[in-house]
């Protein structure tokens, strides 16, 4: 059975997640009055003529940081979306399959200006990094788990957060300050990529925190490691031309 991840196939599927209320493919289908992105209406365009240069452009920012995630949006991605749910809310669409099953990643609007909460370490975030979140999209995960990727902003919490229920014992073992580490990425198995913010100046450094080994985090580099686990994610993506062979099941 050929491959067609039709519109109702993703609206049923991404009711199990969230509340959509349409999807749109084309630019004539968006809506002047939602704040769709230009650059997703110039995508959606280009993806009619059968081409991905929009694409490329839009992400073209951070490419050479993230080489696992290009070659995911050009051999494993199908034609993006633009998700509008109930809320108004709008996202871009990432659907892909695995095994034969449907999932998507979810990338939102690009911050309109930085966040009062993080004003101050702003500027000591990795230059590319804010790149992507101011240019391109604030957070990009697997939708279901809203992991994977780099994290919408509203989802960054210090290790000090009692979400990650450090004591204070352990707090005072660890060669970092806790108030001062940034969660950016979630794996979806309870750890997280961070920026360390414990020197007093200069860059953040990369930082993995292991929830089952809470009191020794691994010093990493940063875009090593957020291309690398995106890799591990999607590489049992399938591909476009395999996905065009044989039919889909929901996934998420």
């Amino acid at each position: 059975m050929p491959f067609l991840l039709t519109r109702q196939l993703m609206l049923d599927d991404l009711a199990r997640f969230i509340r959509p209320a349409l999807l749109m493919e084309t630019p004539v289908e968006v809506d002047p009055a939602l704040p769709v992105p230009a650059q997703w209406v110039a995508i959606l365009h280009d993806q009619q003529q059968g081409r991905k240069l929009a694409l490329g452009a839009y992400w073209n920012k951070v490419a050479a940081r993230m080489p696992a995630v290009l070659n995911f949006l050009h051999t494993f991605a199908k034609p993006l979306v633009v998700l509008v749910e109930h809320s108004k809310a709008v996202s871009l669409l990432y659907p892909f399959t695995a095994k034969g099953k449907r999932h998507f990643y979810r990338g939102h609007p690009a911050l309109r200006a930085v966040p009062a909460q993080f004003q101050t370490v702003w500027p000591r975030i990795p230059a590319q990094l804010r790149d992507f979140y101011m240019h391109i999209h604030n957070g990009w995960t697997f939708l279901s788990a809203n992991s994977m990727g780099p994290l919408p902003v509203e989802d960054w919490a210090f290790l000090s957060d009692d979400r990650f229920d450090i004591d204070d014992d352990t707090a005072a073992s660890m060669p970092c300050d806790i108030s001062k580490v940034l969660t950016v990425f979630h794996n979806g198995g309870g750890d997280y990529l961070c920026l360390d913010f414990s020197a007093p100046d200069g860059v953040a450094t990369g930082l993995i925190w292991w929830h089952e080994e809470p009191d020794t985090p691994e010093v990493v580099d940063f875009w090593a490691y957020l291309d690398a686990w995106i890799s591990i994610y999607v590489d049992d993506a399938d591909s476009v031309d395999m996905c065009a062979s044989r039919g889909g099941t929901a996934g998420g």
